[in-house]
């Protein structure tokens, strides 16, 4: 009697179909269209037998509710990393080692201050911009209320919430540490970090999903959509009756990413972007300085 072999098991078919279909959906561009994927063009990017997968799922819409909640939990943007880009915390901690002198003073931990929100503030909003990962979360989030019904839409929305609060505990953590080593305190003790960073996350993503929006609008592949004129000598972006727009478009670009003169360490200045100095005037409103602060390691008067 001989024994079947090479039979995938069931996990790895679910693995395999979740990862394939999110890759699909990555290359969309768009969560609307995930209810719209084949599910045999997933088995086929999956490379899992069809039998196999029409076992996990009978019927397509069974595929779609557990993709959905896939990509809003375990397999979101959100699931393993925080809102920060990757080496912000590294970036930080270096920023603060690299500058302990500027301790001693309340100005200097001011200055110091500042920067940390520049730089890591910066980081975030570019990283954010740039990534496709956490478009299509924002997607979900966006289309939450047509995309499904019922318990779905309920599952989808707290696996959402789930990803997206441990994204904020990772935040609220590096910001403790930063309160730590420069004696900050709340202006107000109902205020508290996770309060400045719920609020402060929203605002720098909403900056992102903005200039998300005007770069595809500059972007030189618009000429699928009609907004480019081939013909066009000046900036690549059309005249027929489109230049109040494309003037609309530019003008905002430079406004979010032209920098901006600002404050910078010992008395300088530094180039700040929109989305840095609109979060540094959340955490001035949230946190001040702590006059009665000694510095790590250095003896009580």
């Amino acid at each position: 009697m001989t024994t079947r072999s090479g039979r995938v098991p069931a996990q790895e078919i679910r693995q395999r179909m979740l990862d394939a279909g999110r890759d699909l959906a990555l290359e969309a561009g768009a969560a609307l269209t995930i209810e719209h994927l084949r599910l045999e063009e997933v088995i086929q990017r999956a490379k899992v037998p069809r039998s196999s997968a029409y076992r996990v799922w009978p019927f397509k819409e069974d595929y779609t509710d557990d993709l959905l909640c896939y990509l809003a939990g375990a397999g979101s943007w959100f699931s393993d990393r925080s809102v920060l880009s990757p080496d912000t915390s590294s970036a930080v901690r270096q920023l603060i080692t690299d500058n302990q002198p500027l301790l001693a003073t309340e100005d200097g931990r001011r200055a110091l201050l500042r920067e940390v929100v520049r730089v890591t503030a910066d980081r975030n909003y570019r990283a954010l911009s740039d990534s496709l990962q956490w478009r299509l979360h924002m997607a979900l989030v966006a289309t939450l209320g047509s995309t499904r019904t019922g318990a779905a839409r309920r599952k989808i929305a707290a696996s959402l919430e789930a990803a997206q609060s441990r994204s904020r505990e990772v935040m609220v953590g590096l910001f403790g540490i930063v309160a730590t080593e420069l004696g900050l305190r709340p202006r107000d003790p109902a205020l508290t970090i996770e309060h400045l960073q719920l609020a402060g996350g929203l605002f720098i993503q909403s900056m992102a999903l903005r200039n998300v929006q005007v770069q595809t609008a500059l972007a030189g592949d618009s000429v699928d959509d009609g907004l480019v004129d081939d013909n066009s000598a000046d900036d690549g972006l059309v005249d027929d009756g489109l230049a109040p727009e494309a003037d609309a478009v530019r003008h905002v670009d430079g406004l979010l990413n032209t920098s901006i003169p600002g404050p910078g360490l010992r008395g300088g200045t530094a180039p700040w972007s929109l989305a840095a100095l609109g979060y540094l005037g959340m955490v001035e409103a949230f946190v001040e300085l702590d006059p009665d602060f000694v510095p790590p390691g250095a003896a009580r008067p």
